[in-house]
């Protein structure tokens, strides 16, 4: 779930994703989750298992963008000080 996490809110900060669009971080974070899946079903001792994707994965790319939410909401808008600038 950390990894997941931390996958979801590295996109959204390389991405520069605005507020309201943080899905869009969590939907490469899924989609990324699912070609890992794929890619263990070739692994010697591992399997795929959508259980992961959908339980764990997705829980933490969830609450990485819900806690990114909650902090953008919380500070003030950004680029402020070049709008008051112009």
């Amino acid at each position: 779930m950390l990894g997941y996490a931390m996958l979801s809110w590295s996109y959204w900060y390389a991405l520069d994703v605005r507020p309201g669009r943080g899905w869009l971080a969590w939907l490469l974070a899924m989609l990324y989750a699912m070609t890992d899946e794929y890619h263990q079903s070739f692994v010697a001792g591992r399997y795929p298992s959508a259980w992961d994707v959908f339980m764990f994965d997705n829980l933490g790319a969830v609450i990485s963008m819900w806690l990114v939410h909650t902090y953008e909401e919380k500070r003030p808008a950004r680029f402020e000080a070049d709008r008051l600038e112009a």
